[in-house]
């Protein structure tokens, strides 16, 4: 089975968590006999992507939609919702377009997965995809409406009410217009997958984030600038999402003052660039001094060696949807695992795991972050038996197994047919 994986950010070299389930969906399932696996992505082509035959990339960045007056109507705010404008964008660009079409019909897919619902409205366009024969499978990260009506609420993102209205009117069409059409929609947790089966899904399986295991023990003592050994340090891993921001502006900034001369609090990732701004836009600059250490980006193996010495590791989330990718992550290094309630989402299971502390409130929180600071560095100790469900390989059988439904489905069937673009004539 030709299987074409069409993602609205690229996933070969993954620096985030959304990237990172897409990127293990694909080398999961492209291992698997009998599936043939392409990739596309439809995105802003950034410096940090591949050029690699592997996953084509549609540029969409040389869009003229991006300076239109359709664009700029949503000023700063466009930002919380980007991804929900890229067909707008193609739509309003006939190059980009035909590209996009010549692109998925280059790949003659007999299935085909959808990374992120926002590229529905493009292939709802295309006849085979209309009518079933190439059937859809919606590979969600959240429910796409809920995450971005908390980021509004939740951030306080000034917003007219009729323009956010519209907004999150068209979102929810969107989703529940895939959701409706696919032939089988897979879910992070089972909570979202509930809400989907309450929309209508035809099949819908839960497939947890997970993550992979990793020998760090050679790795102790070995610390990136400006990092020192003398340095006890929590560690927060995370990108720019506002979830991962705010939460730990709400739970580990009110307790910086109390870290004592050698405590510091490490954050990986784009999310410290963002906390360190909005601090500084704050005037709190002087709690940051000899507190925070932003590392930012980083790569692989500094990453390896930043959770390897660290005294604990911090998933400081107070909402968001799906699960999180970091918190798989953190459970499986054999650190010290400090998470609130609402990062454990998806992992009920794993509330028994040794060094794991759960708190909600930022007085519990912060507590625990310090007594965390203040004990001798602890050995890392992993029950493999008890974390091997947490490996990619294991979350996404489900995943897997729902493609071979479909595929038994599809051969029952009269067969393959030849993938031609034709445009439809209606769209979700």
């Amino acid at each position: 089975m030709r299987i074409l994986q069409l993602s609205s950010h690229t996933t070969l070299l993954p620096i985030h968590g959304g990237k990172l389930r897409s990127h293990h969906i694909g080398r999961v399932i492209e291992r698997e006999p009998g599936f043939n696996l392409r990739r596309l992505a439809l995105t802003h082509r950034s410096p940090d992507d591949l050029d690699d035959p592997r996953e084509p990339i549609v540029d969409i960045g040389r869009s003229p939609y991006w300076g239109s007056d359709s664009f700029c109507k949503y000023g700063v705010r466009a930002h919380y919702f980007s991804e929900f404008l890229f067909s707008a964008a193609v739509l309003e660009t006939p190059d980009i377009l035909a590209e996009f079409n010549k692109r998925v019909c280059d790949a003659a897919p007999d299935l085909i997965i959808l990374e992120h619902p926002w590229t529905w409205p493009l292939l709802a366009r295309l006849e085979k995809v209309q009518s079933g024969i190439v059937p859809l499978v919606y590979s969600s990260q959240n429910v796409e409406i809920n995450i971005k009506r908390s980021i509004l609420d939740r951030e306080c993102i000034e917003f007219s009410s009729e323009l956010r209205n519209e907004v999150l009117d068209e979102i929810e069409a969107l989703e529940r217009g895939l959701v409706a059409h696919a032939a089988g929609v897979v879910a992070c947790t089972a909570s979202d997958g509930a809400v989907f089966s309450e929309w209508g899904a035809r099949r819908v399986v839960v497939a947890p984030n997970g993550g992979a295991q990793r020998d760090r023990e050679l790795l102790i003592d070995l610390l990136p600038r400006p990092i020192e050994p003398w340095h006890a340090y929590a560690l927060v891993v995370g990108s720019a999402h506002p979830p991962n921001i705010s939460g730990f502006l709400d739970l580990v900034v009110p307790f910086l003052p109390l870290l004592q001369p050698n405590q510091r609090i490490v954050v990986a990732g784009d999310a410290g660039l963002a906390i360190r701004n909005r601090l500084e836009e704050r005037g709190l600059s002087t709690i940051i001094r000899d507190r925070l250490i932003v590392l930012g980006r980083v790569d692989g193996f500094t990453l390896d060696c930043v959770i390897a010495n660290a005294q604990v590791i911090m998933v400081p989330i107070l909402y968001g949807g799906g699960s999180n990718v970091k918190t798989a992550e953190a459970l499986l290094s054999g650190r010290p695992v400090l998470a609130t309630g609402h990062a454990m989402r998806g992992f009920d299971d794993f509330h028994h795991l040794p060094g794991l502390t759960i708190a909600d409130d930022a007085a519990g929180f912060g507590e625990a972050m310090l007594d965390a600071l203040a004990l001798p560095f602890p050995a890392s100790s992993v029950d493999h038996a008890a974390v091997a469900p947490l490996l990619w390989e294991s979350t996404i059988a489900p995943f897997v197994a729902l493609l071979r439904g479909i595929d038994q489905e599809r051969q029952s069937r009269q067969g393959s047919a030849t993938f031609a673009v034709e445009e439809g004539g209606h769209r979700p």
